[in-house]
């Protein structure tokens, strides 16, 4: 299938209740209060209070949550390497 439009590469939160990610990504962890995902070289880390997917594509995906406690955006480390967050 050919896509009709380009979808660039977003991560956004709108509304303080909802993380929107479009382009693509790898979930590596979910659980009721953690979403631990990777996109474009970096590790994207959430806890809050009842994290769920809305909407989960192979190209997009919208989380939202009750109440946001914290979220971390590191460079992930190649295979191999190590370095601190």
């Amino acid at each position: 299938m050919r896509k009709l439009f380009e979808m660039g590469s977003l991560l956004s939160i709108e509304d303080f209740n909802t993380l929107k990610v479009l382009g693509g990504y790898e979930l590596i962890k979910i659980t009721e209060g953690y979403a631990h995902l990777r996109k474009e070289g970096y590790d994207i880390q959430i806890s809050g209070i009842e994290i769920h997917f809305d909407m989960l594509m192979e190209h997009s995906a919208l989380l939202s949550f009750t109440e946001l406690h914290d979220i971390r955006i590191t460079k992930a480390a190649k295979e191999g390497e190590s370095h601190e967050t």
